[in-house]
């Protein structure tokens, strides 16, 4: 797995649950993010995030976020976007594609 710091944490709102923190990249929902402190050490996938209050899809470097997280995370936790480096499942989507099409046209064709 790879690893990119994303931003870090400013601060931890316990109701409802939300850290508060500043982008130094990109992220968007859907990400899967690990947020790692000296006490702190979750993986998650960023399911809701706001700008000031308002739902946004993404948000990128510079801006200041709130994300749900499932428990404590404490000020200057690091935010890494976690990655595998094993196969994309939109690739293999993508390939599964191609290959129905090239079957379709070779039987039409052949």
């Amino acid at each position: 797995m790879s690893e990119e710091e994303v931003g870090r944490v400013q601060s931890f709102f316990r109701k409802p649950s939300v850290a508060a923190m500043v982008l130094t990249g990109d992220l968007s929902i859907g990400d899967s993010i690990r947020i790692q402190g000296a006490t702190t050490d979750i993986e998650m996938t960023v399911e809701s995030m706001q700008i000031n209050l308002e739902p946004v899809e993404s948000a990128g470097a510079g801006d200041d976020v709130g994300i749900k997280v499932p428990e404590r995370v404490r000020p200057n936790d690091r935010v890494v976007r976690v990655s595998s480096d094993g196969v994309d499942m939109d690739m293999i989507r993508y390939a599964v594609i191609a290959v129905i099409v090239i079957g379709a046209a070779y039987m039409l064709l052949g």
